[in-house]
């Protein structure tokens, strides 16, 4: 089984999966946006309510469920417009075919400017494709880097609250080893914020990837991006994904 996806039938399945797939992304997007609206109102309530009594750890749930409904809202939305102008510009293609720029009857200034700009119309519609798909998977991308961010902030006030704050620890313990974990966590945030922003410039250094590397390895579980990292490096393998990105 763990060698399916070498299957050239499973590969020809993909590619058939790929070409049908803007179904599967309106259906899903549909259903999440109306129950996106429906979650905010409840959640800003509980949020609040739970601010109001204290009660830190559930209002940090809360609050993190909301910015990830708005996060989806915003990118969902903008997946259902982009994704209409597609099916629309596949209509008119249908009708009018490609872009004829001599029947437009412009200078050969405007013309020529037109014909570098647009190139063809099927180049309008490849572009129209490519950013609803990628727009689609990042929506869900933008939640695990929420995701990661709080479970860093989490990890922080857990060592300050149990090891650092923990009067039931000898103070040499506490210090040794609370401060080292904080400055860990905190140095392995910067560090690997960097990264990210880079776009794994830490990396592709021979030496300076290997003192990287420990980091990665326990930033990997802290952030659980065991999880989502594929889509990451899938996205970074190819300059449109690093755009976007």
């Amino acid at each position: 089984m763990n060698q399916d996806y070498n299957n050239p039938a499973f590969k020809k399945l993909l590619k058939k999966l790929q070409e049908e797939s803007w179904q599967l992304e309106l259906l899903i997007s549909g259903f999440a946006i109306f129950g996106l609206f429906q979650a905010i109102t409840p959640l800003g309530v509980l949020s609040q309510e739970a601010r109001n009594n204290d009660q830190i750890l559930v209002f940090a749930i809360f609050l993190v469920a909301t910015i990830s409904c708005f996060i989806l809202l915003f990118n969902l939305l903008l997946h259902v417009i982009l994704r209409g102008l597609w099916i629309g510009a596949l209509g008119l293609r249908y009708v009018s075919g490609d872009i004829d720029f001599e029947k437009l009857n412009y200078s050969p200034k405007f013309t020529n400017y037109l014909k570098k700009k647009i190139v063809s119309f099927d180049r309008y519609i490849a572009s129209l494709e490519n950013y609803c798909s990628i727009i689609f998977a990042i929506s869900f991308l933008l939640i695990f880097y929420v995701l990661a961010f709080t479970l860093l902030i989490g990890s922080i006030v857990f060592v300050a609250e149990y090891i650092l704050n923990n009067d039931d620890l000898s103070e040499t313990f506490r210090y040794a080893v609370g401060i080292p974990l904080i400055l860990f966590i905190v140095f392995g945030m910067l560090l690997s914020f960097f990264d990210f922003l880079t776009q794994g410039w830490l990396k592709k250094k021979q030496w300076i990837s290997r003192l990287y590397f420990p980091v990665y390895w326990v930033f990997s579980f802290l952030t659980l991006s065991f999880l989502y990292r594929p889509l990451v490096y899938n996205f970074l393998d190819n300059k449109f994904g690093r755009r976007i990105s």
